[in-house]
């Protein structure tokens, strides 16, 4: 028999040597299988109950000293069946492994909304740094328009920031906010950029907050009540949501 044969069954080098010449004495007791394989008697021994557990040696307990003989093709054979019953519950196994790894790499790369909480004392500042990176990020997601509804309460505390972002705003963005204080634009001048459009929304007197819709970002500005806050929400499901309530909410305003 080929050693590669028997390589496949997962035997070692001292084991195909001894099985190899098991196949030619038949029957052998430790000491001729040892001579015959070229090892020592204890070390013939010790392969050979290796042989007997892996179902290729029959080992008789009755004589003495205690002999060895080649497995019946019929075990040989029911080795195969046992094989089978390991491969299918290895298969098994190994599915059960595959499905929790597939949830797992599903839970870890879960699209996670990131927040940002900005206090009263940092706003100012957040804008003008934060302003950049949404304008990039609308024109990157394939949109033109910056869409949301502006508290008048917001125009009154950050104007001199809208005035240094339609001083710089990039084309071909646009801008189109409902408004619940149509005052508060007339207030505050007529000499932003034609692409700043406010509508007033009457039925939203109620409305206390700022809240932007760009791109993949949701901003909340609250200007009503001290501490003044904002949040921001990085979540393109979430934006793309509300961006889309905004954009049918202005033809019929």
């Amino acid at each position: 028999m080929e050693e590669k044969m028997l390589d496949s069954l997962g035997l070692n080098h001292k084991e195909i040597g001894a099985y190899r010449a098991m196949l030619k004495l038949g029957t052998a007791t430790p000491v001729s299988l040892g001579k015959a394989a070229g090892v020592k008697r204890t070390t013939a021994y010790s392969i050979a109950r290796n042989l007997v557990d892996k179902g290729l040696l029959v080992e008789d307990v009755t004589t003495r000293p205690r002999t060895f003989t080649l497995a019946k093709p019929v075990d040989v054979l029911a080795l195969l069946d046992e094989e089978k019953k390991r491969l299918h519950q290895k298969e098994i196994v190994l599915k059960a492994v595959a499905d929790e790894l597939t949830e797992l790499s599903t839970k870890t790369h879960y699209p996670v909304p990131t927040l940002r909480f900005i206090e009263e004392n940092k706003i100012a500042s957040f804008l003008k740094q934060q302003t950049p990176i949404w304008d990039k990020n609308i024109l990157d997601t394939g949109e033109t328009t910056w869409w949301g509804f502006q508290d008048h309460a917001f125009v009154e505390h950050y104007g001199d920031w809208i005035s240094w972002y339609w001083a710089q705003s990039p084309q071909p963005i646009d801008l189109k906010l409902l408004s619940n204080f149509a005052e508060s634009e007339v207030k505050f001048g007529k000499k932003l950029a034609p692409r700043r459009l406010i509508k007033y929304w009457g039925e939203a007197a109620l409305f206390r907050s700022t809240l932007w819709a760009i791109g993949d970002y949701m901003v909340m500005i609250n200007t009503r009540t001290k501490p003044f806050y904002l949040v921001e929400i990085h979540d393109s499901l979430m934006a793309n949501d509300q961006r889309e309530v905004f954009k049918n909410l202005w033809p019929l305003v």
